[in-house]
Order: structure tokens, then C-alpha cells, then sequence
């Protein structure tokens, strides 16, 4: 063989071998990275769970149905304070019975459920962002969720938004994998993911899947999809999961289905009935919000560049449209109704997520920015961090000690990220990917920063210090009291039943049921009681809503005691 044609296969052999190990050594730094990102989401979502009380309400309340459950060994009939309690299924419920029995009653245990569905939407939001748009683009798509205000803010609380917003998402996945695919596998997920939402939240988790899939077929018309999507194992799935609760709980409790169904989710949409009112508008700001620190790359989704309005082929198209479906659907139906929180709109987080992590991926990919993302970034970092460092120096709500030092910390993350960027990206240097990976490292500050809210909510919207107080003060034969409103985790924390007097609140319905018998007094029933000593009490209430109780301020008490915005008074009279 000539010796030059030898020579140049020899070169050939190491250029291969060269790309080879190369190709290798990329492999594993990528596999560090995401291992690293893994590790760091986890942390950031586990780690604090047990960090503070139970907040109230809506922390107690979704605890203490699952330690009366276990206590009382009835799983099938839900009861708050040992009343019947009907405005939520199930699925939340048991789950945190299930982490209690296993971990012990304690916040963590509270809290495991919904953070564990929050990592699980993380993943299948980054799933399906790599199906639609690349593998890049799905793992900026997980990254973004994972980081976003109001997702990570929904996740660590235990609520029922977030376990509905994981089953849709789960839903919305995987029947869009599931049409892409011709694989019809795939919505037996989908039905699954229905049941467990409806279990989890009622009808809704029905309504928006559903709504989502109808509004594409009609958009796309893809007529077909009709027929496809009613899969009959599927339905059958759907059914086999969601119907066995609903038949045990009716058959035990025949007024089930009126106040769920009707009142629970009818009349509470079409309606005032709960003091939820806001305008249509309300939910239009909190998205922007809720994607802190992401929210540039939200506006410059309107970019003719950008992926949403310059889509590279009609798989992208399609995917694009099912995303502002997604997204749409969501917003409208909740801007529609008459009851709104923040949390509802969770749901909607996911589209946006995958349409910002792909159009960063584009960028990336044309090496450049694109509708003032970057400009949108740090103009948002200032004027948000000058927001909250103002608030922290001169608001009074909370001490400045208190304050100043978490809007430092979130400051901190908001601006140095974009900061960092922009010189990585507009320097000499002109590195998209490093600019990318320090705005997610920032990102990261940005949520750690946050956990000091947690620290300071734990210790003024929960009865965790008061509820160590009783406990460690009452006697067996006292009842605790509370005067004016429902305060969920005392009987959480002090394993006991509480009186409530002059407040029935959500309460109302299991009242006025047999166990309710003699727990809900009216004051003028109650203050002849605590006046001639006839039973012996620890009344708590607010310090200042007692007032009402006591107008002439005589409270005829044996022993007070104050615990933050708490006041315990003791009945111990001799006869």
C-alpha cells in the first residue's frame, strides 16, 4: 500500500478516534450537568419542606382531614374538626395519610405529596417540551418551570392545586405524545391522569383536558382525532379508578352529591358564594408574575423571530397552537368565573414554559437574542428588586431586620443572571450557552432567596407556637375554643376537637349534621357557660377580634397567656 494512502487512512483512524472520545467527553459533562440540575431541583424543593408550621388555612385543613381519617380508620368520608367535610375528593387526602403513617404527622409529611407532584410535572413538562422542540429545549423547558415563582411557590404548599395541575399536565402530555405517535397506548395515560384529577379536584380536571383536545381538533381540524381519542379502554380506565370513591362515599353519605356537585362546583363557579370575586382581568398579571424570573423571555415570545410566531415547520405549528390552547382554555375558564385565587392558574404555567425554554433554544442555536429578551430581563430585574428592597425599608408589615436581608438575597438572583448575560453574550466572548446557564444559575438564587417568606409565613400564618402552648398547658377536662373564625391546624397540632363560637365558615354544612351537635355555639350560648364556670375552657382567638366577645373588656379569665397575634385564656373556677 502506498505509504502516503497508508498515512492519510492513519490520520482518518485517529480523526475518528479524536470525534469518538470527543463525542464521549461531551456525553459525560452533559450527564453531570443534568445530573447536577436533578440533584439541585430536588434539593430546592424537598429540603425546606419541614422547615415551618402549617399555614393557615388551607395547610391545617388538608392535614388534619388525613390524621382524623387515620385516627377514625374511616378513608371513604372526609371530616374537618370531626364533621363531615365534602368540598374536595379524596386523592389529597390519602395521600397524606399514606406519608403520615409512613414519615409521622409532621409538616414534611404534610407538604410531600404536592412537592412530589410538582418534580413529576417538572419532568413531564420538560418531556413533552422535548418531544415538540428538541432535547435542549426540553430541559431549558423543566429548568423554567422548576424556577418559576408561582410554580414553585404552589409546589411547596399543601394544596390541592398543585396535584391537579401535575394530572393535567400529565393528561395534556400525554395525548398530544399519544396523536403525534399514533400510539394509543398513550391515552390510557390520559384517561388515568383525568380519573386521578377528578379525584383529586372535582370536575375540572375533566373540563380542561377536555376543552384543550376539543378547541385542537377544531383549530387543526384533524377530524380524525375525534374518534381516536375516545379510546374504549381508556374510558373504561377512567372509570375503573374514579367511580369506586364517588359510589362508597354517595352510598354513605346520601347529601354528598348535592353539596359536592351542584353547590361545590356550579354554583361556586357561576356564583358569589364564597367571597372570591375578582374581575376578569385578575388573572392577566399574575401570569407575568408568576414566571419570575423568566418573564423577558415571556415577552419576547411576540418577536417574528421567535419560535411561537416563526415556526420552522407545521409539526411545530401544530405544536405551538396546542400549547396557547393549553394556555387559553385555562386562563379564559378561570377569568370566566366568579371564584378566583392565584393558585388556580398554575395550570397554565407548563405551555408557556415549553414555548420559552424552545425559543431560548433558538437562540442559543442563532447565536443571538431576539424581542429584547435580554432588555426585558434586566429592565424587569431593577424595577422589581427597587419594588421590593423599597418595600423592605420602608413598608411596616414586617421588621426591617426581617425583610431586607430576603429582598437582598432575591435581588441578588434577579440581577446578576442578566447581568452576567448580557457580557457573556455581547462581549468578545459571545457564549449563548454559558449566558443561558448563568441566567439558570440566577434563577436558582432567586427561589433560594425566597425561602426566607416561608420562614417568616410559618411564624405569623400558622398555629403551630399557640398549639404547643395549649398542649402543653391544657388539662384532660378542657375544651379549646376558638372564638370567630376556624383556625385548621390547632386540632391538627393538639390531636383535639375545637369549639368554634359565632363562625361556622366552610364548616357550615357538616355543622349542622348530627356530629355537629354542640361545637358551634352562638356567643350568647356560650358566654353563660364560661361565666359561671359550668365547663371549663381555653378560649383562643385574635387579640383584637375579642374584643367583640368582651366589649366591656371583663373576660372574668383565671390565666392568660399571649402568643403572637394569639390569645389563650384559661376558665378554671372552683365551684
Amino acid at each position: 500500500m502506498n505509504a502516503s494512502i497508508r498515512g492519510k487512512i492513519q490520520q482518518g483512524t485517529l480523526n475518528m478516534e479524536g470525534a469518538t472520545s470527543m463525542s464521549k467527553s461531551l456525553s459525560k459533562q452533559s450527564f453531570y450537568i443534568c445530573l447536577a440540575v436533578i440533584i439541585a431541583i430536588l434539593a430546592i424543593y424537598l429540603v425546606p419542606l419541614g422547615s415551618h408550621g402549617l399555614l393557615e388555612p388551607d395547610e391545617g385543613r388538608y392535614s388534619e382531614i388525613p390524621r382524623e381519617m387515620i385516627e377514625s380508620g374511616n378513608f371513604i368520608t372526609p371530616k374537618l374538626n370531626y364533621v363531615k367535610y365534602f368540598e374536595k375528593p379524596v386523592l389529597l387526602y390519602w395521600m397524606n395519610a399514606i406519608n403520615f403513617m409512613t414519615f409521622g404527622q409532621n409538616e414534611f409529611s404534610a407538604r410531600l405529596f404536592t412537592a412530589s407532584c410538582a418534580l413529576l410535572g417538572i419532568a413531564a413538562t420538560g418531556a413533552l417540551g422535548a418531544f415538540m422542540f428538541g432535547s435542549l429545549a426540553g430541559f431549558l423547558s423543566a429548568i423554567i418551570t422548576a424556577l418559576s415563582l408561582l410554580y414553585f411557590a404552589i409546589g411547596t404548599i399543601n394544596l390541592t392545586d398543585m396535584p391537579l395541575s401535575f394530572f393535567i399536565t400529565l393528561a395534556l402530555v400525554s395525548f398530544y405524545v399519544g396523536h403525534r405517535s399514533q400510539n394509543k397506548k398513550w391515552y390510557l395515560l390520559f384517561y388515568a391522569s383525568m380519573a386521578l384529577g377528578l379525584l383529586t379536584k372535582g370536575l375540572v380536571a375533566i373540563v380542561l383536558p377536555g376543552g384543550v383536545v376539543f378547541w385542537y381538533i377544531i383549530f387543526t381540524r384533524k377530524w380524525k382525532l375525534i374518534l381516536e381519542a375516545l379510546y374504549i379502554p381508556g374510558i373504561l380506565l377512567f372509570f375503573g379508578i374514579s367511580i369506586p370513591w364517588f359510589w362508597l362515599v354517595c352510598r354513605d353519605n346520601p347529601d354528598f352529591f348535592h353539596f359536592f356537585f351542584i353547590q361545590e362546583h356550579f354554583l361556586r363557579y357561576a356564583t358569589k358564594m364564597h367571597d372570591r370575586y375578582e374581575p376578569f382581568w385578575f388573572f392577566l398579571p399574575m401570569i407575568p408574575a408568576g414566571i419570575m424570573p423568566w418573564t423577558g423571555f415571556l415577552f419576547s415570545l411576540f418577536s417574528k423571530d421567535s419560535i411561537l410566531l416563526s415556526p420552522a415547520d407545521e409539526r411545530e405549528r401544530d405544536s405551538n397552537i396546542y400549547l396557547l390552547l393549553w394556555f387559553g382554555v385555562i386562563l379564559l375558564f378561570y377569568s370566566l368565573s366568579d371564584s378566583k385565587l392565584i393558585p388556580y392558574i398554575v395550570p397554565c404555567i407548563p405551555p408557556l414554559t415549553i414555548l420559552i425554554g424552545a425559543d431560548i433554544s433558538r437562540m442559543i442555536k442563532n447565536k443571538r437574542w431576539h424581542g429584547g429578551a435580554m432588555a426585558w430581563e434586566i429592565g424587569i430585574a431593577i424595577l422589581f428588586s427597587a419594588a421590593l428592597i423599597g418595600y423592605a425599608i420602608l413598608g411596616n408589615e414586617l421588621p426591617q431586620a426581617t425583610s431586607l436581608p430576603i429582598a437582598i438575597k432575591v435581588s441578588i438572583g434577579l440581577l446578576i443572571g442578566p447581568a452576567l448575560a448580557i457580557w457573556l453574550s455581547y462581549s468578545k466572548i459571545k457564549n449563548f450557552k454559558a449566558a443561558v446557564a448563568v441566567l439558570c444559575v440566577s434563577s436558582f438564587i432567586f427561589i433560594y432567596g425566597l425561602l426566607g417568606i416561608y420562614t417568616v409565613m410559618g411564624e405569623t400564618r400558622s398555629t403551630k407556637a399557640v398549639s404547643a402552648v395549649i398542649t402543653k398547658e391544657i388539662r384532660p377536662n378542657e375544651t379549646i375554643v376558638s372564638y370567630g373564625e376556624v383556625l385548621q391546624g390547632i386540632p391538627f397540632y393538639t390531636k383535639q376537637r375545637v369549639m368554634l363560637v359565632d363562625y361556622m365558615g366552610e364548616l357550615e354544612f357538616g355543622a349542622k349534621q348530627k356530629e355537629g351537635e354542640g361545637w358551634f355555639l352562638k356567643s350568647e350560648e356560650f358566654l353563660p357557660q364560661w361565666r359561671n364556670g359550668s365547663k371549663s375552657f381555653v378560649l383562643v382567638s385574635d387579640k383584637d377580634r375579642i374584643k367583640t366577645l368582651f366589649p366591656d373588656g371583663n373576660m372574668k379569665e383565671t390565666k392568660k397567656i399571649e402568643v403572637g397575634d394569639y390569645l389563650i385564656i384559661f376558665n378554671r373556677r372552683t365551684k
